[in-house]
């Protein structure tokens, strides 16, 4: 049974809309690729995040951007005994008209960032999840607001090109083949696949490739792929047109019974309770009970620092900011280079003159 402590959905694929938040301590080992932006913050624990180009562990309060089509799996920490929360943001720009989306399949880049680490762009993005997470915490449903902070996102993840992408390379043969294999399995899920069929196309013997999915998943190949085809089949699920037997056969489950078993094994709930709680907005809270979906007293405590940091905010650049602190205004000026002049104006306006800006 997975956890369901801290589970929140905000999904605009109810609505046909691009943004969706979601907040779990799943346990998951599944790699994954998808055509949205995904922006993900640790909110307890820790988790290890593997890519096709570098491996790391993501800290509490660490940011990671995942670049649109990257393949990549985010999981936890298994030696660690902390409780595990991540929050995680999605931008889906196949739901946006072209001239909305841009070049979003190259505008973006893979990138872990924290206090220390792209300090500048992690202050951004957080404060701005705050802002949407202040939304949702009050009930505001102004869709032109949504549209702002979304779009207010999506710039700031962009703007981040500007640094190198976090560059801690696997450089193993093993963890070459396993993306191999990976990416071999993302491609054929759909058909029948066995694990000698990945050896036989890579070239590499069985007990090889067993062996490969154990140290890297820490789950059999059976199982992975499994999981594989049930992440795979959830958007088909949501969408409630089809039978779960019809959505078993398309993403290439034997049948709906194994389908019905591996996906309560991962999700902890059924295909088709799932899909109804989905649609009509609810989820199970600690008691087992069926609760309408709200960022409840234990998220607003867990979500308390991003709140009171983006509330406090006025006005940021990464020259200039602007915050309120009790009942004082404090701003803050970084020259890059020239004297910082201060003037006052005959109706005493403070004008600070700052040399040298050439700010986004």
């Amino acid at each position: 049974m997975q956890n369901m402590n801290y589970y929140y959905d905000f999904s605009g694929q109810k609505f046909g809309y691009p943004l969706s938040l979601s907040i779990n301590g799943f346990s998951r080992s599944v790699f994954s690729r998808q055509s949205s932006l995904e922006i993900s913050y640790i909110l307890k624990g820790e988790y290890e995040t593997v890519t096709a180009d570098f491996s790391c562990t993501l800290k509490e309060r660490s940011l990671i951007v995942i670049a649109p089509d990257t393949m990549h799996m985010i999981c936890q920490k298994q030696e660690t005994d902390k409780e595990h929360v991540i929050l995680t943001i999605h931008v889906d720009f196949s739901r946006m008209s072209d001239a909305m989306a841009g070049d979003g399949a190259n505008a973006f880049r893979t990138v872990v960032c924290n206090e220390e680490k792209n300090r500048d762009f992690y202050i951004r993005l957080k404060r701005k999840i705050g802002q949407l997470l202040a939304m949702l915490m009050k009930g505001r449903d102004n869709l032109y607001e949504m549209n702002v902070v979304m779009m207010e996102l999506v710039y700031f993840a962009a703007w981040q090109q500007n640094f190198s992408m976090e560059d801690l390379p696997l450089h193993s043969d093993s963890h070459e083949n396993y993306m191999k294999a990976i990416c071999y399995i993302d491609t054929h899920y759909r058909q029948e696949l066995t694990l000698s069929d990945i050896a036989r196309q890579l070239s590499f013997s069985l007990s090889y490739t067993s062996k490969l999915f154990k140290r890297y998943t820490g789950i059999p190949f059976v199982k992975y792929l499994a999981y594989v085809r049930i992440r795979a089949s959830l958007e088909h699920l949501l969408e409630g047109r089809s039978s779960i037997e019809r959505i078993a056969a398309d993403c290439g489950m034997p049948n709906a019974k194994a389908y019905t078993a591996a996906f309560k094994e991962l999700y902890g709930i059924l295909p088709s309770e799932y899909r109804k709680q989905f649609r009509q907005n609810l989820r199970y809270g600690k008691e087992k009970k069926i609760r309408k979906m709200t960022l409840d007293k234990e998220h607003r405590e867990l979500l308390h620092h991003f709140i009171e940091e983006s509330q406090q905010v006025l006005y940021e650049t990464e020259t200039f900011s602007a915050c309120l602190k009790e009942d004082e205004l404090v701003c803050r000026v970084r020259s890059k280079g020239g004297r910082v002049s201060l003037e006052t104006e005959p109706d005493g306006t403070l004008v600070i003159r700052i040399p040298g800006i050439q700010d986004r």
